[in-house]
Parts: C-alpha cells; structure tokens; sequence
C-alpha cells in the first residue's frame, strides 16, 4: 500500500516538497503538445492516349534544385513484346539517359536522382512490333530544403485551422 504524500497534521518537510517538484516536473514533460507536418513530395504526371504512341510523351524542367525519388509507368494492358522507354535528364553540361524495359503492365523505378535549376526531364517511348494505345508515367519530385518556404505556427494557430469531426 502506498503512503500517503500529505499526513493530517504533520507539518510538510523538504523531502515531500521535493518529491511533489519531481512529479509535477515529470507530468509537465508528458503534457507537451507536439504536432507534425508532412510536406509531400511534388508529383509530375502525364497520361497520353492514341492509336499508336511514339517519341516523348512528357517534358519537364525544374525550377530548382531537388531530387527525384520514384517514377512509375504504367502502359494500360501488359505488353506481349517488350517496350522500351527512356527517361532523360539533360542541361548545359551533361545528358544521362536511363532506358527501361517495360514487360509488365506498371512498373515502378526508385531513382533518387538529383536535379538542379534549369534541368529538362523528357520521357518517351521508343517504337516497336506492338502499338502503345496508353501511357501514364508519374514522378515525385522533392525541393531541396533550402527551396521549401518555412513557416512558424504557435500550437493554438494550428488547431484553430483544424476541423473537428463528429
């Protein structure tokens, strides 16, 4: 059985005061309110339909420097023969070119490719036996910090914007 803090009658010495002081410094440690905020990566997306699609299906360039961290394409049906595409990264100084062959209906690529100010992004499909009637590609694109505009919040600030919900 625990021994009550507080005897009737029984003046309070220091060894309580600072027991008190102890608890109260502990449970305002675990009254913190604390909040995170997510910033999502940008997609880049394109969806292109036709007949027969050939040659670039998506131009890009970005406005400043960041990293690519995943591509995924998507050709609509499973393709019977293989279809190629490219994926170019080109500026002033160097042209890198990633070819992927594409066997599945979607097909997802990590890349964490670095990219900087000025850069052109260009996907396109290279012509084969079989027609491509559908093509979606998507990118996530993620600024680098020194890009992303930071903003200051007191706690009541931000639960003043959120709804409550019944």
């Amino acid at each position: 059985m625990t021994r009550p803090i507080f005897l009737k009658n029984v003046p309070i010495d220091e060894r309580r005061i600072s027991h008190i002081e102890r608890v109260v410094t502990r449970l305002t440690r675990r009254s913190v309110k604390k909040m995170v905020s997510l910033i999502t990566p940008y997609p880049i997306s394109c969806a292109t339909f036709g007949e027969d699609i050939r040659g670039p299906v998506l131009c890009y360039m970005f406005p400043c420097e960041g990293t690519i961290t995943k591509c995924l394409i998507d050709v609509g049906t499973k393709p019977k023969d293989k279809t190629i595409v490219n994926v170019s990264l080109r500026n002033k100084v160097y042209d890198d070119i990633k070819s992927y062959v594409i066997t599945k209906s979607n097909f997802l690529v990590d890349l964490k490719t670095d990219v900087c100010s000025g850069d052109k992004l260009t996907v396109s499909i290279v012509p084969n036996e079989e027609r491509v009637t559908e093509f979606w590609v998507s990118f996530l694109w993620v600024p680098k910090i020194k890009e992303v505009e930071a903003k200051s919040y007191l706690i009541d600030e931000l639960e003043e914007g959120i709804p409550e919900v019944e």
